[in-house]
């Protein structure tokens, strides 16, 4: 029995998906499918560029890419919400 004062019974599944962010490209190629908060390697093997990782942690910098001018380490650095150009060295 469901309390009335409560309203109506909400759908107990995941609540509006995944963000997404379509104005993602990766040398150029625009990524379909992106989610914020994803890697930037996950997000570069989308558009099938390979990034090279050893340590995955961080540490040894061969995962070094341009994201928006920016060198970052792909291997730990998140998809930001806005438009996001990424550019493997």
């Amino acid at each position: 029995a469901n309390d009335e004062s409560l309203g109506a019974r909400e759908n107990a599944g995941l609540k509006n998906g995944p963000n997404f962010n379509e104005d993602v490209t990766v040398n150029g190629k625009p990524v379909k499918g992106a989610v914020v908060g994803q890697k930037l390697t996950a997000v570069a093997m989308k558009a099938r560029v390979k990034i090279p990782v050893n340590c995955q942690k961080g540490d040894c910098g061969t995962c070094m890419v341009k994201l928006n001018g920016r060198n970052v380490k792909a291997c730990q650095t998140p998809l930001p919400a806005g438009k996001a150009t990424i550019q493997t060295l």
